[in-house]
């Protein structure tokens, strides 16, 4: 990146920061948007996405990025990872999601933790709690169809190994969650078994049956099959070795290679699959995702990308380049800041291909995606940083779809802050 980028990246990151370091700027920023929103706004208690474990983890990145003030950010990023575990009284931990469960709350004790050692007890004490979760859920797999968010990037599965596989040396009855967990995905991924397929009678929401009335495959990295994809490989690249492990990858990596659509720019990937009424795929349907993380041509690419690396396989990896680096073609200015479905979630996978693969396309747009993401932020802005959404300009905290995630992807952009955030999306 130029310098004087870097600068201008670095400067909005800290605004935005300085803005959420602030309680009674976040407090009124959230009561004005909650108003505003069409959808329910949830912010606060120890969630990583959604609340102050994600604040946690921007201002520790912020303790790297900005030696000279080192000191005010480390307690900053402990305010809030105390503020997130005394939280979790008044909410309990009840799940193990990444997103709003036990591993979110572990991931950022765990980022903290290179930094400051007196943090292990606590992490032993939920990574303990964590396994426990794990190995005592009753099991979601079932011939009757699987609910996406049992094995999705934000509340299940694919979420937790995620995290789970960043660990070195896991005691035995974390070794055994982690286990548990891939074995479970795997089984998910097998080949020649359409487990991911979704009945109706398991939908998210009512409105899918308009789009899918027989059923369908999920095709997000937020909640569909490359997220489990993404965790498997982690999984092996970790040096786990379950059976059927490297098949599932490969399967699953094939099948998405195999369902991909072309469009003016290239290679594109749908937001699922339909079925029909006799269950069968229908690929005669398929409709373009969004180029963004959750959905669309970026996070399958980043998915197929880990698989390959997993795998070494280039002809896998030569898809996902090609597949990427469409996107960097197809997108002209995309209208939304956040992580989700917004410009910096495309810059911080960007950064991803232009590290591992050398894609000069990669490495190119990271500056033109870097000033997008710029072009949202202002020192106007409650928060540094606006989620648009329909007629409505949303001031939101969060990590995932609001402000932290926002600074995040600037601050990874510089090369400031190391690549461990990243695992939170499944993306490196």
């Amino acid at each position: 990146m130029h310098p004087a980028l870097a600068e201008r990246a670095r400067d909005a990151a800290e605004l935005i920061l300085t803005r959420l370091a602030d309680p009674a700027v976040v407090a009124e920023a959230v009561v004005a948007s909650q108003r505003s929103s069409r959808y329910p706004f949830a912010w606060g208690g120890p969630a990583l996405f959604t609340g102050h474990a994600g604040s946690a983890l921007a201002f520790q990145a912020a303790h790297r990025a900005f030696p000279a003030e080192a000191e005010h950010w480390r307690k900053l990023a402990h305010q809030h990872l105390v503020t997130a575990a005394h939280s979790s009284a008044a909410e309990p931990l009840t799940h193990p999601g990444i997103s709003s469960g036990t591993a979110g709350l572990a991931f950022a004790f765990a980022d903290s933790l290179h930094e400051e050692p007196r943090y292990g007890g606590t992490l032993d004490k939920l990574n303990t709690l964590l396994a426990g979760q794990v190995n005592d859920a009753p099991s979601w797999r079932s011939v009757d169809g699987v609910r996406d968010s049992s094995y999705d990037a934000i509340t299940g599965a694919a979420g937790t190994l995620g995290y789970l596989s960043l660990l070195t040396n896991p005691d035995h009855v974390v070794r055994q969650a982690l286990e548990s967990l891939i074995d479970d995905l795997v089984w998910l991924c097998a080949p020649g078994q359409g487990r991911w397929s979704i009945p109706p009678h398991l939908y998210p929401l009512e409105t899918y049956r308009e789009k899918y009335p027989h059923g369908y495959i999920n095709l997000g990295l937020a909640h569909g099959i490359p997220g489990p994809l993404a965790a498997l490989s982690f999984a092996h690249r970790a040096g786990y070795r379950r059976d059927g492990l490297v098949d599932a990858i490969r399967h699953t990596a094939e099948f998405l290679i195999a369902v991909d659509c072309e469009d003016a720019w290239g290679r594109n990937w749908p937001w699922g699959i339909p079925l029909t009424e006799a269950g069968d795929e229908d690929r005669g349907r398929l409709e373009p995702g969004r180029s963004a993380w959750c959905y669309g041509a970026p996070g399958v690419a980043c998915a197929l990308l880990n698989a390959s690396i997993a795998l070494r396989d280039n002809e896998i990896r030569d898809v996902a380049v090609d597949g990427f680096e469409a996107t960097l073609r197809r997108v002209d200015v995309l209208p939304e800041a956040p992580l989700c479905h917004g410009v910096a979630g495309l810059l911080a996978m960007c950064v991803v291909f232009a590290r591992e693969t050398g894609s000069e396309a990669a490495r190119i747009c990271v500056d033109a995606l870097t000033e997008q993401v710029l072009s949202h932020c202002g020192e106007d802005l409650p928060l540094g940083v606006r989620e648009f959404e329909g007629p409505a300009l949303l001031d939101n905290p969060a990590l995932l779809t609001g402000s932290a995630g926002v600074a995040l992807a600037l601050l990874g952009a510089t090369g400031d802050i190391g690549q461990q955030w990243e695992r939170a999306l499944l993306i490196g």
